[in-house]
């Protein structure tokens, strides 16, 4: 992965197979330290998080859909209490298994937080999602463990992981 800092964080595009139904091409973004870090360049340790990342892809992708499986009826029911139903079955069906969630979901950015855990990194995937256009979904994770679901700002806010590691 090659890396340039954009003036706010340290970012790079990944190929990432595991998620190729998830994304254009496997492509996806990623973003190092998305909150609380300088623009100081990148150490071996910092590089080494990110790395986790994609070596770790397929270890992190099957928990964290089965959690945004468990967690879509009650994002669906929430889309419903302000749409008809009759009128928007088509664009958030009902869904039972991970496969159809890629009708709904596309992994947008992986946000590698600056912390981590008995040397795993925090990672936070960002998706875009048919039932909120503005606020996206959030899954935050530490190793094989969804942390919290959410809006986009699940994925990125620092402090959600930091709880998380202090516990």
């Amino acid at each position: 992965m090659e890396f340039t800092f954009n003036e706010v964080w340290w970012q790079a595009d990944v190929q990432l197979p595991a998620w190729s139904d998830f994304t254009k091409g496997g492509m996806a973004g990623l973003t190092f330290a998305p909150e609380g870090r300088d623009e100081a360049p990148m150490d071996a340790d910092e590089v080494a998080l990110t790395t986790w990342v994609e070596d770790n892809q397929e270890r992190q992708k099957q928990p964290l859909l089965n959690a945004v499986l468990e967690a879509y009826p009650g994002f669906r029911n929430q889309f419903f209490e302000n749409y008809d139903i009759d009128e928007n079955e088509e664009d958030l069906p009902t869904i039972t298994s991970e496969d159809g969630l890629a009708t709904v979901i596309a992994l947008e950015k992986i946000n590698v937080h600056q912390i981590s855990k008995d040397g795993v990194p925090y990672v936070g995937y960002q998706f875009s999602c048919r039932w909120d256009e503005e606020h996206g979904l959030g899954v935050l994770m530490h190793d094989k463990r969804v942390i919290e679901v959410g809006g986009t700002d699940t994925a990125f806010l620092l402090w959600i992981a930091e709880r998380d590691r202090d516990r």
